[in-house]
């Protein structure tokens, strides 16, 4: 493997691991009060461009990466709308 696709696969997984914690918690305590929906939104629409970047330019570590994080992004904004008490 060459080292600019090891460094992409370390990257994206060191990255899509960002939101594991916040998911569990959310999960655990039910209470999502705390999280930016804001910050979800971008988080969705940036990864969501950079996944359709990765994918025309065949990257396959950020296809990966970049779709994982817009998927925990919605699972969160998923558990805003289930578990706000605003």
């Amino acid at each position: 493997m060459e080292l600019d696709v090891l460094f992409g696969w370390i990257a994206s997984a060191l990255c899509t691991l960002i939101l594991v914690p916040q998911i569990i918690k959310a999960l655990k305590t039910r209470h999502t009060d705390d999280v930016s929906m804001f910050m979800l939104i971008l988080s969705v629409s940036g990864n969501g461009f950079w996944a359709l970047h990765a994918v025309l330019t065949q990257n396959i570590p950020l296809i990966v990466g970049a779709s994982l994080i817009s998927i925990m992004s919605i699972m969160l904004i998923v558990f805003k709308f289930m578990f706000d008490t605003k």
